[in-house]
């Protein structure tokens, strides 16, 4: 395995896409300072995992990204890949080129890739660990690190050493496992305290089982009770509603007729008064007509007087014109006698030319001057007569306003009349329910005292059953405390005397061979060990003292050893030590004397002498000195069967204290369980003496509450009359204050239509003056425009002499055509006019004609409108009689229907209670629940509690 090539992208000074080949033998890379050379070495560190910024010639990591230059823009990424000749499977892949390649962000996002897959740090580390690459390696040699392999401090050349010696990896797998050793010790101690904790959980859970049951008992008959009661109630509110449901339908059955006749009276009214409201309106529509109708003869007249102006007019101005066009004749006739006279003439008629153009101009300007003012005049006169519409309308609107607030006016002080007599009624039923709730409030107090002091005697009772309840509960976790220890210690004695029946302990062809016994006979006596008997406190010095001659066999004698001899050759069990008791050990029987505490029966007592003789017990115990001289030092002790054997004797000392324990347990538990019995019967009596007491308080109370209900009721009662009072004094303030605005805007509506009305004429005869003067300043208009024609002429005449005479009599001629014209003009005008003076007189024949009609239907209007008010008098009062009979009985259908929704409430409620507290429907609990017998003054107070 060799490096054949290092690919760089964004790495430090390498900005673009950088390639460096390693061909076989050494590269070189040379070049001045600050041209990057470091740069490749730090690339090659930094792509085999270095995590050190501070190794990197950097202060944070990012800063091996490209930071940009003045001709290029700093890069996001940074990128670097060492790729691996492995022709010869150095690296345990199949691959012939390995690419290791690491990728950072600005982000912080850092990935490494095996072969352009994403791997992790450690796939990479495992992979080349044992080649001599890896960030920690000896891949780069700096100064630093030669100054340490040339150090005097071998703890500065072992990492080096051991990295090239290629056990790093054994070195890292060690530190791995030792650190999830330790891990899995720390779980272990864990789980032991864990253990520790259920333990005493299930001692705990165990007493609290017992509650438990009880409770479960306890609940079951309360569930019963309660599912009883709540049955009885339902039926007795069923019952009820049942008896407001009939008398509903009774009235339900009188309802529609009271209905129908107060619906029929209201539909009379509803008649008497649309009819009433049709005659208002043909009364207002006939005012406002002959309204309408004497607006229009007064406008029709003025229009006849201005007509008869302008007809005057326009004769005045026909004749001016006839006796003009004479005059031109005339002039014509004249002409021809002038025609010396024009030389001289000539000047003169320059100079009057002049004069009279500039007048005519003056005269010009000053008839469009008028025109505009009489155009201007018109529209005011128009805009005042529209003015004076609008006005008239408002005034019969108000008046119709101010009729109609007259009538609710009378309306509402009969109205605040019974308001005022309702409420001093409804304020004395208030004072009357108010000495009704003190009374009963004495009592509730009365009879709360009573029930407070029985539920303290309660309180008391139940006090002395809970601390009885908890002594049997610490009695039965003595009890129970004492069956587990008796339990356990049986259990490990049966465990123990198992393990000693078994020989679990002896070697194996000691168990072999006692497995074979009745095979020998009485050849064979037994282990060795069944003989010795210690206490639990030296069974274990007994142990160490025997040793293995513990898995020894007692034999009876040669001959027996010979048949087991044979039986061993043919069975093959294992190593296996005989001791005959014919003819015992071969020193003495008078050795040395056994240890302290150490008993030995039978026949086995010679051999444990003689085994035991120049054994000498070291510090206290804890060493062991042999016959040889040889110094056993203790070890770790692990339990033989001299230890079993005396801790199953210990164990049933303990077990016969523990039952002793348990049997005085047991005793302690039936006395308190007696007391406990006598306190709670105690205790159902102080009980049922608070029940009596709280059914008194709750009768108390509840009248308490029907008084304070019909209190609360007669409050509001006296609250909605007063409101209605209030209502009605502040809608007649309200009406009494619009009909003085109302009179106050008709007269202002009456005084501005006579200021209009004046106005009006006034403008009128502005208007007609206009036009005379329109009239006028035409007539000079035209006159001076014939002075003119009359100067051009002359003018003409005596300039062109003799010759132009003709061309005068011309003009003059013309001019006469042209007075024709506007004769013809003003004939046609004065005909026009004529015609129009005749259609306005018709017009005001009409209309007066129609003011006739329409004052006497105005009349007629006036007597309808006040028989329609008198027939709706008649209807509203009975209406109000119908009104009274209907209320009544929606009063009483009111009651029930409180009643029925007061009793549905508490069905309701019991529903929801009894539901949410056992947490299951109604119907089921209905249909589980057993039915208890229950007497009557439980069923009331159970009732009274709800």
């Amino acid at each position: 395995m060799r490096l054949s090539r290092l690919e760089l992208s964004g790495f430090k000074s390498f900005a673009g896409t950088v390639e460096l080949p390693f061909e076989a033998g050494v590269t070189a890379i040379v070049g001045p300072n600050g041209c990057g050379k470091s740069n490749i070495s730090d690339a090659v560190r930094w792509v085999l995992g270095e995590q050190s910024p501070r190794l990197l010639r950097g202060g944070k990591m990012e800063d091996v990204i490209f930071q940009g230059s003045t001709g290029r823009r700093p890069l996001n990424v940074a990128e670097v890949s060492l790729v691996f000749d492995n022709s010869d499977g150095t690296l345990p892949i199949s691959y012939q080129e390995v690419v290791v390649t690491r990728r950072l962000s600005r982000s912080g996002q850092s990935d490494y890739l095996l072969n352009r897959q994403s791997v992790r740090l450690r796939d990479i580390q495992d992979l080349l660990r044992g080649t001599g690459l890896g960030a920690d390696a000896a891949v780069v040699m700096e100064a630093k690190m030669i100054d340490a392999l040339l150090s005097e401090k071998a703890e500065e050349r072992r990492a080096l050493f051991e990295e090239a010696a290629g056990i790093g990896l054994y070195r890292n797998r060690k530190q791995s496992y030792e650190r999830r050793l330790e891990e899995t010790a720390a779980d272990l101690a864990r789980l032991e305290d864990l253990v520790a904790e259920v333990q005493t959980q299930v001692r705990s859970l165990a007493r609290q089982r017992g509650r438990a049951e009880r409770y479960t008992k306890m609940t079951d008959e309360r569930y019963g009770v309660a599912i009883t009661l709540v049955r009885r109630e339902l039926e007795d509110l069923d019952l009820s509603l049942g008896a407001l449901g009939v008398r509903t339908r009774e009235l339900g059955d009188t309802m529609p007729t009271a209905r129908g006749g107060f619906e029929e009276a209201e539909r009379e009214r509803e008649a008497r008064v649309q009819a009433r409201h049709t005659a208002e309106v043909q009364r207002t529509e006939i005012e406002r007509r002959l309204a309408d109708a004497r607006i229009e003869a007064g406008r029709l007249e003025g229009d006849l007087a201005l007509a008869a102006e302008r007809l005057a007019n326009s004769a005045q101005r026909r004749t001016k014109a006839g006796e003009e066009r004479g005059e031109n004749e005339r002039r014509a006739a004249q002409a021809t006698r002038e025609r010396e006279a024009a030389e001289g003439d000539r000047d003169s008629a320059e100079r009057d030319l002049a004069t009279v153009q500039a007048e005519l101009e003056r005269r010009t300007a000053q008839e469009a001057e008028v025109r505009e003012r009489l155009v201007a005049q018109r529209a005011t006169v128009r805009e005042l007569e529209a003015e004076l519409q609008r006005r008239a309308e408002a005034h019969r609107a108000l008046e119709g306003e101010r009729a109609a607030l007259e009538r609710e006016q009378g309306e509402l002080r009969q109205q605040l009349s019974g308001a005022a007599s309702e409420r001093e009624r409804r304020q004395g039923v208030e004072r009357t329910a108010g000495r009704d709730v003190a009374t009963a409030t004495e009592r509730a107090v009365a009879e709360a005292r009573g029930a407070a002091d029985a539920a303290a005697a309660v309180e008391r009772a139940r006090r002395g059953v809970a601390e009885l309840r908890e002594r049997e509960a610490h009695a039965r976790a003595g009890l129970r405390q004492a069956e587990e220890t008796v339990a356990q210690l049986a259990a490990r004695r049966d465990a123990l005397g198992e393990l000693d029946r078994e020989r679990v302990g002896l070697a194996p062809a000691a168990q072999a061979l006692l497995k074979e016994k009745a095979r020998f006979g009485d050849a064979v006596i037994g282990p060795l060990s069944d003989f010795v008997r210690t206490s639990r406190k030296d069974a274990e010095l007994a142990e160490r003292l025997l040793g293995e001659w513990l898995h020894a066999v007692l034999v009876r004698d040669e001959s027996a050893v010979g048949e087991i001899q044979r039986w061993h050759e043919t069975a093959h069990p294992g190593p296996l030590v005989l001791l005959p008791s014919v003819p015992g050990p071969k020193l003495a029987a008078d050795g040395e004397p056994l240890p302290a505490g150490l008993r030995v029966d039978g026949p086995a007592a010679a051999w444990v002498r003689g085994l035991l003789t120049g054994h000498e017990v070291l510090a206290g115990g804890r060493a062991l000195r042999r016959a040889n001289g040889a110094v056993f030092l203790d070890g770790a002790a692990t339990g033989g069967p001299l230890q079993r054997r005396a801790e199953l004797e210990t164990i049933g000392q303990d077990l016969a204290a523990a039952e002793g324990a348990r049997e005085r347990a047991a005793h302690e538990l039936r006395s308190t369980t007696a007391e406990l019995a006598q306190a709670e019967a105690a205790f159902a009596a102080a009980g049922e003496a608070a029940e009596h007491a709280r059914h008194r308080e709750l009768e108390a109370a509840a009248h308490k509450g029907e008084a304070e209900r019909a209190a609360a009721h007669a409050r509001r009662e006296a609250a909605d009359a007063t409101s209605q009072v209030e209502r009605l004094t502040q809608r007649l303030a309200a009406v009494e204050q619009r009909l003085s605005a109302l009179g106050a805007e008709v007269r202002a509506q009456e005084v501005e239509r006579v200021r209009l009305d004046e106005r009006l004429g006034a403008e009128r005869t502005r208007l007609t003056e206009l036009e005379g003067q329109q009239e006028a300043a035409r007539e000079q208009r035209v006159h001076w425009q014939v002075e003119a024609a009359q100067v051009e002429a002359r003018l003409g005449a005596a300039r062109e002499r003799a010759d132009r005479a003709t061309t005068d009599a011309e003009a003059a001629v013309a001019h006469a055509v042209a007075l024709g014209a506007e004769i013809s003009q003003i004939d046609r005008d004065t005909t026009t006019l004529t015609a129009q003076q005749a259609q306005w007189q018709d017009g005001l024949l009409e209309r007066r004609v129609t003011l006739q009609e329409l004052t006497a239907a105005a009349q007629d209007a006036e007597a309808q409108v006040t028989a329609a008010e008198t027939a709706v008098g008649g209807a509203e009062e009975a209406v109000e009689v119908a009104r009274q009979a209907l209320d009544a009985l929606g009063d009483e259908e009111h009651r029930l229907q409180l009643d029925s929704t007061e009793i549905e409430g508490r069905k309701a409620a019991t529903t929801q209670r009894v539901e949410a507290e056992w947490r299951k429907p109604l119907e089921r609990l209905l249909a589980e629940a057993p039915e208890v017998r229950t007497s009557a003054s439980v069923r009331r107070s159970r009732r009274w509690a709800r």
